[in-house]
């Protein structure tokens, strides 16, 4: 800690993570809290299927999902500095359309694909009904652009509370539906309201700062600054790939395993790969912030880059190799507080999996360093490479594959993983330490 507090760059982001911190992990309680409710009104079976019901919407809207947030920063920031709201005007309802027309489309096709092959992600017939409720999430979590308004006027604040509303508008939902000994159904709806309140609140966040801002003004756009529809599918495209892997990968593991292990694995996957989540959240928080160190640093004299980049990789090995043992541990302790004794299940995976930490921190952080650095395929490849070798191990061992087993498959592909990611950056270093500070 001493190294953070003297090295200015390092206090800039402890300072920025604790800014951003506050909202982030009062909206990790509530969504924990809302998790254990959950967990308390259903049994493991039932909770698997919520969580496969909620996959399949994660699904497709992972895949739909265009980023057009960042098309809008990328795009509206130069009409944002220069007045021109005609020009950004015009390119937030282009990409807003864009958003509602592949939303639509993306909920209409989940649904039709849990009506239609439930039984092949183990969603029995008579609750694909419910499956293809939850799809009713899928356009608002498609659509950016709210966010790229905000992100754009520099309204962090209100993204912060929106961080809030959904767990909150759910553990409140929850607490009703145990109170009344509700059944699965009610749960569903619970998930779902809050899931498109929180969506709604972006979306009333955005407009109210855009009108403030005389963004929705009926001006003319500027002609010179209109972006060409081939550069900005293009731009929308190149985002999609990254973008669906990084948010696809959850959803996608958990129907792979309810769809060969069952309901009951898949809902024990989910809940201990929540907590895991948990405890990452801190860390990517600290990578949120030193992002824009990287980026500022990448031109600097390389000894100075490599020295931030030591510290912070020795920091999170200090948290997380002890984060993991105490995991390890007390998994079925935390468990069981958390969910009941029903989810025991899930803590016997959870302190398996709980030693990827120091690969998921150090992976977090080589990312953060290859990004700011401009180089993006290395983190692109070590996602895929995570992803596939865990499915390849499920599909491999199939029905006889155990919750023992697959702990120990996440746990091989997530050092894999970071074997990916780790080369390339060790190299990159070298090669910006060797470059020295720019002309």
């Amino acid at each position: 800690m001493r190294v953070w507090l003297q090295d200015d760059v390092l206090r800039r982001v402890l300072r920025n993570t604790g800014q951003m911190g506050a909202g982030k992990i009062a909206g990790a309680i509530l969504h924990l809290a809302s998790i254990a409710v959950t967990a308390r009104v259903l049994d493991l079976t039932d909770f698997g299927l919520l969580m496969l019901f909620r996959s399949v919407a994660q699904m497709v809207a992972a895949i739909a999902k265009f980023q057009s947030w960042q098309a809008l920063v990328h795009f509206g920031a130069d009409p944002y500095e220069r007045d021109d709201f005609g020009s950004l005007r015009s390119l937030w309802l282009r990409l807003a359309l864009i958003d509602l027309v592949v939303g639509i489309a993306a909920m209409a096709l989940g649904g039709a694909f849990v009506l239609s092959a439930a039984s092949t992600v183990s969603i029995p017939t008579d609750f694909a009904y419910l499956a293809a409720a939850y799809c009713l999430i899928v356009p608002l979590q498609v659509s950016g652009t709210p966010t790229g308004i905000l992100r754009l006027t520099d309204r962090f604040d209100l993204m912060a509370w929106q961080s809030l509303v959904t767990p909150g508008v759910r553990l409140i939902g929850v607490c009703i539906a145990f109170l009344v000994g509700a059944p699965l159904w009610a749960v569903v709806v619970a998930w779902v309201a809050s899931d498109i309140l929180g969506d709604l609140f972006l979306w009333v966040c955005a407009i109210a700062v855009g009108k403030s801002k005389g963004l929705a003004k009926k001006v003319a756009a500027s002609s010179d600054r209109t972006v060409p529809r081939a550069i900005l599918w293009r731009y929308l495209l190149g985002t999609n790939f990254n973008a669906s892997l990084q948010q696809g990968a959850l959803p996608l593991m958990t129907l792979a395993i309810g769809g060969i292990m069952g309901p009951s694995a898949a809902g024990a996957y989910r809940l201990a790969q929540t907590l895991l989540d948990a405890l990452l959240t801190p860390a990517e928080l600290a990578m949120r912030s030193l992002f824009p160190e990287i980026s500022k640093l990448k031109n600097a004299k390389g000894e100075r880059l490599k020295e931030i980049m030591r510290n912070v990789g020795l920091t999170s090995l200090w948290v997380s190799i002890p984060a993991g043992a105490i995991l390890f541990g007390g998994s079925g302790i935390i468990v069981s507080v958390l969910a009941g004794e029903q989810y025991a299940v899930a803590g016997s995976l959870l302190a398996v999996i709980a030693w990827s930490l120091p690969a998921l921190f150090l992976g977090a952080i080589c990312e953060t360093f290859m990004l700011g650095s401009g180089r993006a395929l290395s983190p692109v490849l070590s996602r895929a490479t995570i992803v596939g070798l865990s499915i390849m191990a499920i599909l491999f061992l199939g029905e006889h594959m155990s919750l023992s087993d697959l702990g120990v498959a996440l746990l091989v592909a997530s050092y894999a993983g970071l074997l990916v990611l780790a080369v390339p950056t060790v190299m990159a270093m070298r090669q910006t330490q060797e470059a020295g500070p720019s002309e």
